[in-house]
């Protein structure tokens, strides 16, 4: 009797595990070219992304922010921003404090056109060349191994299909931006046609979780701007949080 309990015990937690893992996949949402773009749709959680090649004025304040209300967010960084020893004290600080390290290439490179199709720029060889040296970087130099490092935000957040099916080949997870945000407008400056003030940015934000909810949502925030912009989202991410938090959300890493 004590056996027969033990193996219904057994395929009970099987098929429960079994269960959640199909409903996890289901919950994550991807665009055409195979990035996924929602994480857990289903729950009440928003996954704040930064990235970063060289500017990274922000960092600290956004580092600051996180540690007070004890959220911990996902960074990633190019292979010129982490061989930067200019930047090392600050990356040393993202790493202690918990929070998710990844690759977002070693060059910074575009890898497709800004056309509909995504005509690729660079032959699949070079790109998986340029992602492997931005891993190895983050193992040798920084102690992330490969295995804990899955998840790929590609430069620029622009890929094409026939891209992100050899990055997870060669076993990375692609994200980008959930699209319909304009948040990852906060890089434009005044003067381009794309310009995008910060309180048009968070105006279109909660009009969008109005019609949408923000439920896995993955927000990109870009920690350093041109000095033409004066106006830095980033120095609104407490309203921001705290207002996202009341509303009911959680902060999470990937």
């Amino acid at each position: 009797m004590k056996l027969l309990i033990n193996i219904l015990a057994a395929v009970v937690f099987l098929l429960a595990t079994a269960a959640f893992a199909c409903s996890s996949a289901a919950d994550d949402h991807f665009d055409r070219h195979g990035a996924m773009v929602r994480h857990n749709a289903s729950q009440p959680v928003i996954y704040p992304v930064f990235s970063a090649d060289s500017l990274c004025e922000g960092l600290p304040f956004i580092l600051q922010t996180l540690e007070e209300r004890g959220l911990r967010a996902s960074f990633f960084f190019t292979g010129n921003f982490l061989r930067d020893s200019v930047h090392h004290p600050v990356i040393q600080r993202v790493i202690t404090g918990g929070h998710y390290v990844g690759g977002h290439s070693d060059r910074h490179l575009q890898l497709a056109e800004w056309d509909d199709e995504r005509t690729a720029r660079v032959t699949i060889d070079s790109m998986l060349r340029d992602v492997d040296r931005n891993l190895q970087l983050l193992a040798a130099d920084w102690g992330i191994p490969e295995d804990s490092c899955r998840w790929f935000l590609p430069p620029f957040e622009w890929i094409n299909a026939e891209q992100a099916a050899a990055l997870r080949r060669r076993g990375l997870r692609v994200i980008n931006p959930t699209p319909g945000i304009q948040i990852y407008r906060d890089y434009t400056v005044p003067g381009m046609a794309e310009y995008h003030s910060s309180d048009s940015i968070i105006t279109q934000l909660f009009e969008y979780e109005r019609a949408n909810t923000l439920n896995g949502v993955i927000l990109i925030v870009h920690p350093g701007t041109q000095a033409l912009r004066t106006d830095k989202l980033y120095r609104r991410l407490p309203q921001i949080i705290d207002s996202l938090s009341a509303m009911g959300y959680r902060f999470s890493r990937l």
